[in-house]
């Protein structure tokens, strides 16, 4: 009840301000996604052609009905299969995740320091919100474009408690070690299989939530990951593959996508040399899956929260008519491109119900 009265407090700052021009959507036959294009060295690509492009819906190849180019830059070939739309875009709303759940406590305190360097250079065109995923997971602000606001708040918000039960801490003499170690296997893994599922749970909610707020969000979450396979490496003593959780990602990552949400994770630990723990494939892959990235192993992450920001402000919307007969349900979209050396991004699927949207 405390993380749906929280989403309501989120959800009712944004919705006072509410916009019919949602860029992501599905109409009756039409479906429109925003692709984000990058060339081998990162930079922006603003003069695709439609004609370099290739979709599939449902693995069935599709023709694409129209290509618009969004942003600020001059698209040298936009007169050439891509309409302009003038003016910066991007999401006006970002979700600053801050994970308090999965990390040890000494991670915690380095995930709050990159926020706050974060909030205090950010001059931001969007609303931020920021969210704690912990014990509870909660809201710390609602939409804001004042940052010092923020700063303020995180200021006053103490970090959430060390779990005693961490099961990988800095060094094997901590007294918090003991007493992991006088656990069963079994308690092990229910506890790190509670921790999984309540981080699931409050991405849902999240996307539950945050689907009233018009057009694409952004969603910036701090965090060392988790895995998606409790096995050896995650609980000493347990089989290769305990508990997995693929049903799990793919039911969460569909639901951010409906929202049109893109997933911006970022690994506050900056560049790891000492093998400490994190599993930050998971991060990657809900990135990769939602059309976001993943700032990891890198030691300006302050300057990749800004881009995540920033990231969307040079984009495409493309568009293509739902297939004659196509069943209810999640469609998976595959988009490539046949120029050397650049790269797309977009959100992996789109969700048609029985009326055809």
């Amino acid at each position: 009840m405390r993380l749906a009265w929280a989403l309501a407090l989120l959800i009712g700052t944004a919705t006072a301000q509410d916009r019919p021009d949602t860029v992501i959507r599905t109409t009756t036959r039409l479906v429109q996604i925003r692709v984000m294009a990058q060339d081998s060295s990162g930079n922006p690509v603003s003069d695709l052609r439609k004609e370099e492009l290739q979709l599939q819906d449902n693995r069935k190849p599709q023709p694409i009905a129209f290509l618009t180019f969004e942003g600020s830059a001059s698209p040298a070939g936009a007169s050439n299969g891509a309409n302009r739309s003038a003016g910066p875009t991007g999401a006006e709303y970002a979700v600053i995740l801050i994970d308090w759940l999965n990390p040890s406590y000494r991670d915690r305190v380095t995930d709050r320091e990159l926020v706050y360097k974060f909030l205090r250079n950010a001059r931001p065109r969007q609303q931020i919100a920021m969210y704690v995923l912990g014990k509870p997971s909660r809201l710390l602000h609602g939409f804001t474009s004042d940052t010092a606001e923020l700063l303020q708040t995180l200021a006053d918000t103490a970090i959430d408690p060390e779990d005693v039960y961490d099961p990988m801490p800095p060094t094997l003499a901590e007294p918090r070690y003991k007493m992991w170690a006088t656990l069963t296997t079994e308690e092990k893994i229910f506890r790190f299989n509670v921790k999984i599922l309540d981080t699931f749970e409050t991405l849902n909610k999240l996307a539950d939530g945050l689907a009233r707020v018009p057009g694409r969000k952004d969603l910036i979450w701090i965090s060392n990951g988790f895995p998606l396979v409790v096995d050896g490496h995650a609980v000493a003593g347990a089989t290769p593959a305990e508990i997995e959780y693929p049903e799990n990602m793919q039911e969460t990552v569909a639901k951010l996508n409906r929202a049109d949400i893109a997933v911006y994770s970022v690994d506050a630990r900056g560049l790891v040399a000492d093998g400490r723990y994190g599993d930050v494939g998971t991060l990657q892959e809900f990135s990769e899956r939602t059309g976001g990235t993943a700032f990891i192993d890198r030691n300006d992450l302050d300057e990749g929260m800004r881009l995540a920001l920033e990231d969307t402000r040079i984009s495409y919307t493309l568009g293509f008519t739902v297939p004659v007969g196509a069943v209810p349900g999640l469609h998976r979209i595959l988009l490539r491109t046949t120029r050397p050396g650049v790269t797309l991004r977009y959100r992996e699927s789109y969700q048609l119900d029985e009326a055809g949207q």
